[in-house]
């Protein structure tokens, strides 16, 4: 496990210093991270940030750390941890040049393609059946930007979303064709509904994306900290339990199973970040 020797920096510091760290967290990310039926966050990343949390009150010698969790989007993440009101983002996030110019991230723990979710009735393959349609993407999120990148080629018009929840009812209800995000929270979204039958993931995708836990950019010390701890989750065995619990048991709030065993590329991603380089 990470320990915490020498000086402590950033966001340790601050942790250390408050007693306190802020864990940011998604409404409806299933099932990365989303809040159960009792109104608590819950799934794969939080699982993640949790074994950091443990790590941070063994290190530091907090057993009484206490933790808030609060919920954010697209739109607001990257400034509540570039201002210190976040210190660890659980949400699924992406790795993008954009974003790393702004914050942090840990080592990759997922690997996802961007695609499409459309209601089989509407009879769409891909985006080459879009022409003259709405599109929907949540407002800051990875959909969005690519959606975007393709809108004026196709002629398509894309509809930002607040986030995830909205930008699904934006389907549903048929206000949009197609509603563009990772192919696993398309997947939990579409397992979700309330006929899941009737939707459809489809496509080729938009884009292969790296997700990561994101921190405060320039603060080598957490980053250490936090990519040791995934480490030992991944070397453990820890992570296998997870990955069965989140995607290939049924979870929360309708008891679905996703039943996604992990890609050969997540498989890597894992392995690569078993040791953390000095």
């Amino acid at each position: 496990m990470p320990s915490a020797n020498g000086e402590l920096t950033g966001t340790l510091k601050k942790i250390r210093d408050t007693g306190l760290i802020t864990l940011g967290y998604r409404e409806a990310a299933i099932p990365f991270a989303y809040v159960n039926d009792k109104g608590k966050p819950v799934g794969y990343t939080m699982d993640l940030c949790y074994a950091v949390v443990d790590a941070v009150k063994s290190a530091l010698n907090m057993p009484n750390l206490r933790v808030r969790e609060m919920s954010i989007t697209p739109q607001n993440r990257i400034p509540l941890v570039k201002n210190g009101t976040v210190d660890l983002d659980c949400a699924p996030n992406t790795i993008t040049p954009e974003r790393a110019e702004q914050v942090g991230f840990s080592n990759p723990y997922y690997v996802s393609e961007v695609r499409l979710l459309v209601n089989k009735k509407d009879n769409i393959r891909g985006l080459e059946d879009l022409k003259g349609q709405n599109v929907v993407a949540s407002a800051g999120s990875t959909g969005e930007r690519l959606a975007r990148l393709q809108a004026e080629k196709v002629g398509f018009r894309v509809i930002p979303a607040r986030d995830h929840g909205e930008s699904m009812i934006t389907l549903e209800t048929g206000r949009a064709k197609a509603f563009a995000l990772d192919d696993v929270l398309l997947a939990g979204f579409r397992a979700n509904a309330r006929d899941p039958e009737s939707f459809a993931i489809v496509g080729a995708p938009l884009e292969t994306e790296l997700n990561a836990l994101m921190l405060r950019r320039d603060d080598p010390q957490f980053k250490r900290f936090v990519d040791t701890t995934l480490a030992h989750v991944y070397t453990s065995g820890e992570i296998r339990r997870i990955q069965r619990k989140w995607f290939q048991q049924p979870i929360p709030p309708r008891n679905v199973n996703l039943n996604l065993e992990p890609s050969k590329e997540v498989l890597e991603v894992w392995h690569k970040g078993s040791t953390v380089n000095e």
